[in-house]
């Protein structure tokens, strides 16, 4: 029996077939879950939907997720509600910040700026995790979401998003704590770097690609395959004693100095 047959996961952030997300879609589904995905917006529909049906979505299950847009995400919840009444996993892989942030210092952002990035790439989890929470209560299930090495020490050219990933690692911390009680699991992934499109904003990023393949142990960039094997494994049976961990998938790029 596939590990994940019988699961039911909602996979929020697939924007293109070189997203992450879609690669812990493409695993979960090869271990035998059946999904639901999200999309961004009416421009994002034509490069999710063939994705989605290559992963056997139904149609009413391929859904527009904006945070910004008000009801959006409570519709998610709402469809997922009514056609499944429970979920087992959610993957959550969401970040953005303005074109201005990523040339500008860190000091220099302005607040409208800083609280459109905290509030997709962070605060987004929260509303993620609270209107999932009755739907994984019935099933012990796990939430997970994306983060990156720039959390937690400084790399060049990720100033305008480390901080957001340093509040989104201490939410998964305590989350882990506030739904444990409910045998809800939280975690967060972080991938080293690879090539997709949210990481294209990234100045230099190509040099951050390079950096990262001389100088991880494993001599190699990750794959988004790589990054869904490790989440199938956390929202699988075999991680069941685990919660509120930052788990690397980044061929050890994290233990260099």
């Amino acid at each position: 029996m596939k590990p994940l047959s019988g699961k039911k996961g909602l996979i929020i952030g697939i924007a293109n077939d070189k997203s992450i997300a879609y690669g812990c879609a493409k695993v979960c589904r090869d271990q035998g879950a059946e999904l639901a995905v999200t999309y961004l917006n009416d421009k994002a529909l034509p490069f999710v939907k063939p994705l989605a049906e290559d992963l056997g979505v139904r149609d009413e299950l391929v859904m527009p997720f904006d945070i910004t847009r008000e009801g959006e995400v409570e519709m998610v919840f709402e469809t997922i509600t009514r056609t499944w009444g429970q979920v087992d996993f959610v993957m959550h892989a969401m970040a953005s910040a303005t074109k201005a942030m990523t040339t500008s210092r860190l000091i220099d952002i302005p607040l409208q700026d800083f609280n459109f990035a905290m509030q997709v790439s962070c605060h987004s989890f929260l509303v993620v995790a609270k209107l999932s929470e009755p739907l994984l209560k019935k099933t012990q299930g796990s939430l997970v979401t994306m983060t990156y090495l720039g959390a937690q020490r400084v790399m060049g050219n990720y100033h305008f998003m480390g901080p957001m990933k340093a509040a989104l690692e201490s939410c998964v911390r305590y989350l882990a704590d506030e739904l444990g009680p409910h045998d809800i699991r939280v975690h967060a992934i972080s991938a080293g770097a690879i090539l997709t499109r949210a990481a294209a904003g990234i100045q230099d990023f190509d040099n951050l690609l390079k950096t990262t393949r001389e100088r991880a142990p494993l001599g190699r960039l990750s794959t988004p395959l790589e990054v869904g094997e490790l989440m199938a494994f956390l929202v699988g049976p075999n991680s069941r004693g685990m919660t509120g961990g930052i788990h690397f998938v980044d061929g050890g790029y994290h233990v260099m100095g």
